[in-house]
């Protein structure tokens, strides 16, 4: 009896330290490894908010990032994310203050006058649900030069219904 009590010991510390090693994190209470996903220049998108055009919506559409509840969604970490996207204007960190995340927008020439309305539209969409995964921010200031296609001010979700699904 005292053997077959040790050796399931002994089975549940294996799981554990290979859940480690693989850089996971044991789920005590689950009793199941929690595992932390390797991001690359491939999978980035299931990491955060994308939109994509539905054909039969005749429009775009926003959809969560399958593995985006699998991360810490650290305000950094979300834009390190949403700064691989492909273009080329890029989001950099101002401040936090209580529930407002405030963001620069690096070359926002190009957001605002070459991605055109919808590219822009889209853009600051997918930023703004990224950034509000993290449960401790409502609303995101975005800083940058008024444009023909988009402009600064302070988004929340409710700013982006356009690109939301009502079944």
């Amino acid at each position: 009896m005292v053997s077959i009590f040790g050796i399931i010991r002994i089975k549940r510390f294996l799981q554990i330290d290979a859940c480690l090693d693989k850089g996971g994190k044991w789920d005590y209470n689950l009793n199941k490894c929690e595992e932390y996903y390797k991001i690359n220049s491939t999978n980035y998108t299931d990491f955060i908010w994308q939109t994509d055009y539905d054909s039969l919506r005749n429009r775009e559409v926003l959809s969560k990032g399958k593995l985006l509840d699998s991360i810490g969604q650290s305000p950094q970490e979300l834009i390190d994310l949403l700064n691989r996207r492909k273009p080329e204007c890029k989001l950099e960190l101002v401040s936090i203050d209580q529930d407002t995340i405030a963001v620069h927008i690096i070359n926002d020439e190009f957001l605002s006058e070459r991605m055109g309305t919808t590219g822009a539209y889209c853009y600051l969409g997918e930023t703004v649900f990224t950034l509000t995964e993290n449960k401790s921010l409502k609303y995101v200031r975005i800083e940058m030069d008024y444009g023909s296609h988009a402009g600064p001010g302070v988004y929340d979700r409710t700013s982006f219904v356009d690109l939301i699904i009502n079944e």
